[in-house]
């Protein structure tokens, strides 16, 4: 029965009785009850109306049940995975067909060489829905007689190693796969120790009387090879040969390997500078040992123009990229990023150096000046001569403050109010960034990023905008009238030249990061499985008056989770933790935190959430469908 189809299991209790009219009341409910069977049964069976393969359209099936004579050697999951044709789908002859190959192809390689399907039947039911039914008979399961080696040498010792390798032998169960294995792994480990041009076949015969298969190997190994110059057969590469040499893994004279080819061979195309890479071994000159290797590449262009035109809020935009890709012919990259518009504007060189001193990692020089466009929200400083004196000439409540309470109360209560304002920041960085990249099998990725930077920063807010300015909410001025009509009591403050002066904040730091990845997305940029993980740290020293020290940590995990067909469940966390390694003082500014990133909330707009004073940690959590 198949193991996958429920079963009705009718329980007649039988009471055994004394007398002769009991026993006759229960004969008489059994005997109904076996009717009422048959007669449903016979119901069942002439509802469902038998039809031909040839005269089946496209009906859906609903049932495939597998019948075995015998023992059942693959369960019925396992071949209904390995069909086409599965319920709740429409059926098609040509998929049926190909499914009755595949599964008689899975019992042969199984062993089971005399499968056959003795019976197939296809039976509508009254909504002419499908109903099929397959009856295999597997038959005995076959062995190997014989397995058998047939070497073309005068080696010995070779075709004792040879033998010794083979996985299988005498009596035990035949599976041409396993032939097939035996084949390719002769042949590999002829290859991996120099026989470059071996030729290993199988001979296999078959004796269905005794249901035993008989196995022969022909190995012919031809002469160890070494290899030898290696050619590269465009002579217009704009690429130098001294790249393309330290991307090779062998050298003129070593034992031919061809697992060293494909290392070779994966090594150029992750340059990223050619669109093929092709190696072949051509046959040398009779009797000769030294085997010849020609390099086929075809070259991308190398010089890139990107741009891209934006509209937002404040105003459109542009932003480009101009860089050239093996500058000097020795894989580096040269280029310049630009902006114009809001919010950032600017300009940024940068220069690649591949392989630093003949290693793994890719070394990254950058500079440039750029212009950031946000918002900024500070505390108001009264110990700031100038700030307080506009705040008691212009801020009926805090004149009020100082006649009653005095100028150092009043600087106390004025320290809990913020100035909320548009500003604009200009950012010159020297940066210098040590990279390597691993690849895993599996699409598995690692990715590591050293960072050292210089930079040198001044946030100004822009003139002729306005500042939001609350008080605080302190009681002390709450129970105050404002006994006038001063500039600042609607809490605007108009940005003058004044105000830039006040508020601007410059600072130096040097920067030094270390960043950590680890992606398993099937695609960068529009990923429908896979996770991502990134983590960095960050050490600064602000250099000038204050020699502040910043510590800056910060995590981020995302995954990518398939729901539909063509919907994709996205979900993303970050947290981030600033501070400062001295109490006493105060964030730079340029390390201050914005929190509600580009989507994170709906109606939240980009780095909108502020803290005043600057922000010193935060969680962003983000979830989303994507059609």
């Amino acid at each position: 029965m198949d193991d996958n189809r429920c079963q009705c299991v009718l329980r007649i209790p039988v009471v055994w009785a004394r007398t002769g009219s009991e026993s006759g009341i229960l004969m008489l409910r059994v005997f109904a009850c076996l009717g009422l069977l048959l007669v449903s049964g016979a119901a069942a069976a002439a509802a469902q109306r038998l039809v031909d393969l040839r005269d089946l359209e496209t009906p859906k099936v609903v049932e495939i049940r597998i019948d075995h004579l015998g023992a059942k050697p693959i369960t019925n999951r396992e071949l209904r995975a390995a069909m086409h044709t599965q319920v709740g789908e429409r059926f098609a002859r040509r998929f049926f067909r190909a499914d009755l190959s595949m599964i008689e192809n899975l019992y042969r390689s199984r062993g089971y060489m005399d499968v056959d399907i003795v019976r197939r039947r296809f039976a509508l039911d009254d909504e002419g829905r499908l109903h099929i039914t397959l009856k295999m008979d597997p038959g005995r399961q076959w062995t190997v007689s014989a397995v058998d080696l047939a070497f073309t040498g005068q080696d010995s010792l070779l075709a004792a190693i040879l033998r010794s390798r083979l996985q299988m032998g005498p009596d035990e169960v035949f599976r041409y796969g396993e032939v097939i294995a035996d084949e390719r792994q002769l042949l590999v480990w002829l290859n991996s120790e120099g026989f470059a041009h071996a030729q290993v076949s199988n001979d296999v015969q078959l004796d269905s009387r005794r249901q035993q298969a008989a196995v022969s190997f022909q190995v012919t190994t031809g002469r160890r090879m070494y290899f030898g110059d290696v050619s590269i057969d465009d002579a217009d590469l704009q690429t130098r040969r001294s790249l393309l040499d330290r991307q090779l893994t062998f050298r003129e004279g070593e034992l031919y390997d061809p697992a060293k080819l494909r290392r070779t061979r994966n090594n150029l195309s992750r340059t990223g500078l050619f669109r093929s890479v092709t190696l072949t071994t051509p046959l040398g000159a009779s009797g000769d040992s030294v085997q010849p290797v020609v390099l086929r590449l075809r070259e991308r262009k190398f010089i890139q123009l990107r741009s891209r035109l934006f509209v937002n809020n404040n105003e459109p935009g542009v932003s480009g990229r101009v860089q050239h890709a093996n500058f000097l012919g020795r894989g580096n990259r040269i280029g310049v990023d630009a902006n114009l518009g809001q919010p950032l504007q600017g300009l940024t060189f940068f220069l690649t150096e591949r392989d630093l001193l003949a290693s793994t990692a890719d070394l990254t020089l950058s500079a440039g000046v750029t212009d950031e466009w946000g918002d900024t929200r500070v505390f108001a400083d009264p110990q700031d001569a100038g700030q307080f004196d506009l705040l008691i000439n212009n801020y009926s409540r805090a004149k009020e403050l100082q006649l009653q309470l005095g100028a150092e109360e009043t600087a106390a209560q004025l320290s809990r109010a913020t100035y909320d304002y548009p500003s604009v920041e200009r950012l010159w960085k020297l940066n210098a960034a040590l990279s390597r990249r691993w690849e895993r099998s599996g699409g598995l990725a690692y990715a590591s990023n050293l960072t050292m930077n210089w930079t040198q920063s001044r946030n100004r807010p822009i003139a002729g905008r306005v500042i939001d300015f609350e008080d605080g909410g302190a009681a002390t001025l709450d129970d105050l009238d404002s006994g006038g009509n001063l500039a600042y009591d609607d809490n605007k403050i108009t940005i003058d030249d004044t105000w830039v002066e006040l508020l601007a904040n410059e600072a130096r730091a040097l920067n030094f990061e270390l960043d950590f990845q680890r992606d398993t997305r099937d695609n960068q940029i529009a990923p429908t499985h896979g996770t991502f993980v990134r983590t960095a740290a960050l050490y600064a020293i602000e250099l000038g008056g204050s020699r502040n020290r910043v510590f800056d940590g910060d995590v981020e995990a995302r995954n990518y989770l398939r729901v539909g067909e063509r919907i994709i469940w996205a979900q993303a966390v970050r947290g981030v933790m600033t501070g400062t390694l001295r109490r006493e003082s105060d964030l730079p500014q340029a390390y201050w935190k914005k929190f509600g990133g580009e989507g994170s909330v709906r109606g939240v707009e980009r780095d909108a959430i502020l803290a005043a004073g600057g922000g010193r940690g935060g969680v962003v959590l983000r979830s989303e469908l994507r059609f």
